[in-house]
């Protein structure tokens, strides 16, 4: 239920001309077995991919360093590692022996060493404080590859000097985007950046403003680290900023008055013309993965920036008729706002930047034309008339797909028969009564979080207030009636802002919780733009920190102006506003929607992964390779192994789907609930 942002990766490889991470190819982290599968090949050969990539790699740190490499080539170059990863092994040298990493103690994935993938390269990370030597290998024939990775410890020291070897002044891209490699530290190029590390700090502020922020783990500044601005490796390393205006950073010692002032300057361009043209071509082919990149078309001949890409409008011809690329339900395809899913089946999409914003396509297998149109005048929701930019997409019918087909559907209880072989059914309202139960559910009230009159709408600028009036809760015929009406109330935290709408909203918290199990919510949901019905979960105690580090999971959203999809969600990662998500989309069969009948959706929570159904098919799965908690990096199952309680609620507005406001006819919108069900595994 709530809107989120990018997740933190840690990424060795991060290309110096990239200053915002690649979401265009993939900028996840994978781990074992998560990769799409194609069509599987054995090693016949590997080769370092580069002199940079082995076999001897150098690194020096305070303790510990940082070391990567892109994988080889495999078979000469014929097979791609998406091909070959189910053949492909790593050893590390323990004492004189070859030990599978898996095995040799103090190794742990994603913790000190893992996958990464960064601009469509993919290779291994370690983080390692002794030289070690590394081995990759064919399970099938043996063929072995050996890496040396040399590590040289330095000792600390502070700063008594500084100066720039990039800039001062700086001009970023239309993106926002630039960077600078680190100074010379003590009249000393020998002298590195991790020798001072421990004495450097990092300050920000607006060219127009005269206060200096520290944005080290301060995301409350709007500054988070791996989202906005972070540090490259290539080059000697250095610092990457992503702005939305011009700014002023600070490089400052620790123990000295010692300093650097660099600007970074952003040149907002100024529009005559709205008019859009291709920024270089309009016929694109899918590569070997089936990924395809299109830059955003110029506007008025200039490329677009950050604030003007809510404008476009994106649309995908499907057998002769444009449908919204969002409308995934007709267009089938998924947007993922964290890259591509490797374990989904989906057609998705989503945006990359690099100097320039675009749009990212994966797996492209057929053919298909989409365009890409901008208002008139500039204004969101204006008239395009003809002012679109075609594209023809080239797709590769050898790009390998996710295979879905091992995620088996499950079977659901009747109305009448909440049993199901293998489960015990451990907590359940089938609303049988006269009024809700109040032994099993808490009703919230109110329009903010708390005092903060920044909370209204839930944090989420929704408009409804929620109440305990029967007129939008009550049990009437079996069912758990949630009503949405019209209204207009004011609270004490802002008595000038008034919520439109009054709705329901009723939770277990105290109640019931549960640390892993299924639940079952059988439910007729209302249509209508605005209208956001939903069945999510939060954690009873919030041992991680405030949402989303403790985690959310989303069993079923709608949005009422789609009826033929609804949506499964976790939300992870950092503290607002570092936090992150991963979900699914599920599309009813023709002639099926939210609101014609009641449907089941199912949401099956297990310690290292979760996955969500819909009349028992299932949709979607995601894994605890790629979730997180800032507050406890080291826990791979964390955020989603404590116990959260449930929560039914009809929203109206907000984030979820872009703001927009129900026609009068829609309101009142009623969501009507014939069950929860909660199992727990035999």
């Amino acid at each position: 239920m709530k809107s989120v942002a990018c997740r933190e990766r840690q990424l060795v490889y991060r290309r110096v001309g990239v200053m915002l991470v690649f979401i265009m190819l993939a900028s996840v982290l994978l781990g074992p077995g998560s990769t799409a599968r194609a069509a599987g090949k054995t090693i016949t050969s590997m080769e370092y991919f580069s002199s940079a990539d082995g076999p001897v790699i150098s690194k020096s740190g305070v303790g510990k360093a940082s070391f990567g490499f892109v994988m080889p080539k495999f078979n000469g170059g014929s097979a791609a590692w998406s091909e070959v990863n189910e053949d492909l092994g790593v050893n590390v040298k323990v004492g004189s022996e070859w030990v599978d990493i898996d095995q040799a103690e103090g190794f742990t994935y994603n913790q000190n060493w893992g996958h990464w993938t960064d601009a469509g390269f993919h290779g291994y990370w370690f983080t390692l404080s002794s030289t070690t030597d590394v081995q990759l290998y064919s399970k099938a024939n043996g063929i072995k590859l050996d890496y040396r990775l040399v590590f040289q410890n330095i000792n600390e020291t502070t700063i008594s000097a500084m100066s720039p070897t990039q800039g001062p002044d700086i001009i970023a891209s239309s993106t926002g985007g630039a960077g600078f490699t680190y100074p010379t530290f003590n009249n000393n190029p020998s002298v590195t950046y991790e020798a001072v590390a421990q004495d450097l700090k990092v300050y920000v502020k607006p060219v127009q403003s005269n206060t200096w922020i520290d944005i080290d783990n301060n995301a409350a500044s709007g500054w988070i680290y791996d989202q906005n601005f972070g540090q490259f490796t290539e080059g000697g390393g250095g610092y990457w900023f992503n702005v939305t205006e011009s700014i002023h950073v600070k490089l400052q010692s620790k123990t000295s008055a010692v300093n650097i002032i660099y600007t970074i300057t952003f040149n907002e361009p100024v529009r005559n013309s709205f008019v859009v043209t291709p920024y270089e071509g309009t016929t694109f082919t899918a590569d070997e993965s089936g990924s395809i990149g299109i830059p955003l078309p110029k506007i008025g001949g200039s490329a677009p920036i950050a604030k003007e890409l809510q404008n476009f409008v994106y649309q995908i011809n499907i057998n002769g008729q444009w449908v919204d690329l969002s409308n995934s339900g007709q267009s089938k395809f998924t947007y993922s706002a964290n890259g591509y899913n490797p374990i989904s089946d989906a057609n998705q999409w989503g945006y990359w930047a690099d100097h320039i914003y675009g749009l990212w396509f994966r797996p492209i297998q057929e053919n298909m034309q989409i365009r890409i149109g901008y208002p008139l005048n500039g204004q969101p929701g204006g008239n395009v008339g003809s002012n679109y930019v075609n594209y023809t997409l080239i797709g590769n019918p050898d790009a390998p797909r996710p295979d879905g087909s091992d995620q088996e559907d499950i079977i659901i209880g009747t109305p009448n028969n909440p049993a199901i072989e293998g489960m015990n059914l451990i907590w359940q309202d089938e609303f049988s009564g006269s009024a809700l139960d109040t032994s099993k559910w808490n009703i919230e009230t109110g329009y903010y979080l708390n005092d903060d009159p920044g909370t209204w709408g839930w944090g989420n600028a929704e408009l409804q207030h929620y109440t305990t009036s029967p007129q939008n809760i009550f049990v009437q015929d079996g069912k758990l009636n949630i009503r949405a009406t019209h209204s207009n109330q004011s609270f004490p935290q802002d008595p000038n802002r008034f919520a439109k709408y009054a709705s329901g909203k009723v939770n277990t918290k105290d109640k019931l919780s549960l640390k892993y199990g299924r639940v079952d919510f059988r439910a007729k949901l209302p249509t209508g733009d605005g209208v956001w019905p939903a069945l999510w979960m939060l954690p009873q105690d919030s041992v991680y920190g405030t949402w989303a580090a403790s985690g959310e999971i989303d069993v079923m959203e709608a949005r009422g102006r789609l009826p033929g999809t609804s949506s499964g969600t976790i939300h992870f990662g950092g503290q607002w506003p570092a936090n992150q998500y991963a979900g699914g989309e599920y599309h009813f069969p023709a002639g099926q929607t939210i609101a014609n009948d009641y449907h089941v959706y199912s949401v099956v929570w297990e310690p290292d992964n979760i996955k969500w159904y819909v009349d028992g098919k299932f949709f979607y799965k995601v894994t605890n390779q790629q979730w997180s908690s800032a507050a406890a990096p080291n826990n791979p199952n964390a955020p989603f192994d404590e116990p959260f309680y449930l929560i039914m609620n009809l929203a109206i507005g907000g984030n979820f789907d872009g703001g927009r406001i129900p026609d009068a006819s829609d309101i009142p919108a009623t969501m009507q609930v014939d069950y929860v069900r909660v199992y727990k595994q035999q």
